[in-house]
């Protein structure tokens, strides 16, 4: 994800005759609106799935190679890691490499079976499933994961797999409303929507049309192949609906009446109230940092983005997710860092990387990496801590943190791509909404039958 949102389907080309060949891993899934995602049973795991065990530190200096997708703020955030590591611990020295996003996983998946490659990556959470299962990464060892089980916010859970934990959350991005003042004004709107239909309402009043009824300023500008796709979760959600079972093997996007009602909800804000439409600019983030949308749903790495980019002139804020007819809800994502298989063959790096990553998941490590990014810690205590709460733009993050969730997604390029082209067949090709609907969830359901099956 380029400039930490999700990027187009160009950007994601992800190595598949690896996870052709790869064995099988259940899933642990978070597809139900609830707090907490549920896990699955342990299985029987491979040599790769039984996390690593570090070995005593030793003075031995000792490099250890990290990888990071070329990601602007996510690079420097995690130097800032990095450089105070390296003051603590002045035998280990880190070497960071950052990959142009198109090579990242292709190179991955060349370089740790081959015994090249790094110690430690960052990786999208949606790709764990498959970079697990892959034989690319191994579990944490087990005092680390037990940190991150006690000491973190539910999301955490999302990358467990058979039970194991393979990540460190590096922080956790959710969903809220990012609001034009000035805009909201000009349309006698005093306050941001606190429910779906007034968001509806406001959005309305605050689009505007040239002569031929093309939008010049839209009340909310939907980047469905930016973060709408991801967005829709929380909506369906809102209406009681889920996106997929517990434990991930079925989806349900298309099954249950709250369900339909979302998609209805989201398509109708371009078919019917007219407040958006597909290519009204480059990007939905952009189009609100020019001063051309007056609401946003955007993650909380955008803060950073509009703080600097916003045009001269736009006043903007942050209220919660306006709630839908079962409440209000938000849904999560995170770059977290991953032991590699490569670095569990050799002790002193091992033992090197372990260290690391204990100290990313410290308070410390947390706050360096997030008074970077402008996202938020992972750990439960913090949440309470002032410099988050006490601060108007971040409180309607940290209000929805305990509550944030996250899906597993069996193979999130092909799984993205049933999403748009479910989305596209009703703007493009005029297909009925709920026959779109009912052919995305066919596609998705494909992907996670070859996944399970395996």
């Amino acid at each position: 994800m380029s400039r930490g949102k999700s990027p187009r389907v160009s950007r994601r080309q992800f190595i598949r005759s690896a996870a052709v060949a790869a064995i099988g891993l259940p899933l642990v899934a978070a597809c139900a609106p609830s707090a907490k995602p549920s896990g699955t049973t342990p299985a029987a795991t491979t040599a790769s799935q039984q996390g690593a065990t570090p070995v005593p530190a030793t003075a031995k200096p000792v490099e250890i190679d990290l990888w990071q997708h070329d990601s602007g703020g996510k690079i420097q955030g995690v130097k800032a890691i990095i450089d105070e590591f390296v003051k603590a611990n002045p035998n280990i020295s880190i070497r960071q490499t950052s990959l142009p996003y198109d090579d990242y996983q292709t190179k991955i998946a060349a370089s740790v079976p081959a015994g090249t490659g790094p110690d430690v990556a960052m990786s999208y959470f949606g790709w764990i499933p498959l970079w697990s299962k892959s034989g690319f990464i191994v579990p944490l060892p087990d005092d680390l994961a037990n940190e991150v089980d006690s000491q973190f916010v539910p999301f955490a859970e999302i990358t467990k797999l058979n039970g194991k934990q393979y990540s460190v959350l590096t922080s956790v991005r959710n969903f809220a409303l990012f609001y034009n003042k000035k805009l909201l004004q000009e349309a006698d709107v005093s306050q941001p929507p606190k429910t779906l239909d007034e968001f509806v309402a406001t959005a309305k009043k605050c689009t505007k049309y040239d002569s031929k009824g093309n939008i010049t300023q839209a009340g909310y500008f939907l980047g469905w192949e930016e973060d709408g796709w991801n967005f829709w979760r929380p909506v369906i959600q809102m209406f009681g609906g889920q996106f997929c079972s517990e434990d991930g093997r079925q989806t349900l996007f298309n099954k249950s009446e709250g369900a339909k009602q979302a998609w209805k909800w989201l398509l109708d804000l371009t078919l019917v109230h007219k407040v958006s439409t597909p290519n009204f600019y480059e990007s939905e983030q952009q189009a609100f940092a020019a001063g051309l949308s007056a609401m946003s749903f955007q993650l909380t790495f955008s803060v950073g983005f509009f703080q600097e980019n916003a045009a001269p002139g736009v006043e903007w804020a942050v209220a919660s997710i306006p709630a839908g007819p079962k409440g209000s809800y938000t849904t999560g994502s995170s770059w977290p860092l991953v032991l590699t298989a490569q670095a569990s063959k050799k002790p002193d790096k091992l033992d090197a990387a372990v260290k690391f990553l204990k100290y990313t998941a410290s308070k410390d490590g947390q706050r360096l990496y997030n008074d970077v990014t402008k996202e938020l810690p992972s750990r439960k205590d913090m949440l309470s801590d002032p410099k988050y709460i006490a601060d108007p733009i971040m409180k309607p993050f940290m209000d929805g943190l305990p509550q944030t969730t996250g899906v597993f997604l069996a193979d999130e390029l092909a799984e993205r791509q049933c999403a748009f082209d479910m989305y596209n067949a009703v703007m493009k090709n005029n297909v009925d909404p709920m026959k779109a609907l009912d052919d995305g969830a066919a596609c998705d359901q494909a992907i996670r039958d070859k996944f399970f099956a395996s």
